[in-house]
């Protein structure tokens, strides 16, 4: 696990047909999870209101180091199959996706009625958000601003299934689709995209944040 989310989102940017409307909830419900209110884990790093941890984040800077300098491979080798976030030209989400991909990183979410959360993006006018018509804008707004929890809500903090945080093997998983998954099976799939990239680093399992075992670097 790489990091904590403030944020709850209720759109998927990383689906190759483009941004669609995401409920973790109903996806648990539709398969089988009975405590779908349950907080959960996801490769999607989220970039609104997150707590990354140190060891990870160093790693996202050495990779980044290494994927720009185009040592292994060109800038625009394309390393997670099938992801609307290889388009993404002026995003560090697009690397640290990457870096979760190969990894089997993922980061808790929480998961709170009406998309309550601790952080919110106001969608200010920038270099990911164009000045366009109000209408327009309120539009797109309206797909990322969530409701914030307040000082006397608190008490929601502990609004969780049998009121405690589920042991960490216990959250459900979603892939960088929204799609369920385990742990065992995106570690594999990391593995699997990594010795297609780069043919001549040996598969490892071993888990400590550490691009040069990943990436087969001196």
């Amino acid at each position: 696990m790489f990091g904590i989310s403030l944020y709850q989102p209720k759109v998927i940017e990383t689906r190759q047909e483009g941004r669609a409307f995401f409920n973790p909830r109903t996806i648990f419900a539709a398969n089988g999870i009975t405590e779908y209110t349950t907080p959960y884990l996801s490769q999607i790093p989220c970039s609104w209101g997150a707590l990354y941890f140190p060891e990870h984040w160093r790693e996202f800077h050495s990779y980044l180091n290494v994927r720009l300098s185009e040592a292994l491979f060109g800038i625009d080798a394309v390393v997670v199959p099938g992801a609307r976030s290889n388009r993404w030209s002026r995003s560090w989400k697009k690397y640290f996706i990457e870096l979760a991909y190969l990894r089997g990183y993922v980061m808790v979410y929480p998961n709170y009625d009406n998309f309550v959360s601790l952080s919110t993006n106001h969608l200010e006018i920038g270099s990911h958000v164009k000045d366009t018509t109000r209408g327009s804008y309120e539009q797109k707004r309206e797909k990322f601003r969530v409701p914030l929890m307040g000082l006397e809500g608190t008490t929601r903090l502990v609004d969780l299934p049998h009121g405690a945080l589920p042991m960490f093997d216990d959250l459900p998983v979603l892939d960088l689709f929204g799609q369920p998954s385990s742990l065992e099976a995106l570690t594999l799939l990391g593995q699997t995209r990594r010795s297609e990239i780069i043919p001549t680093c040996e598969t490892s399992t071993h888990l400590r944040p550490d691009f040069r075992s990943l990436l087969c670097v001196e």
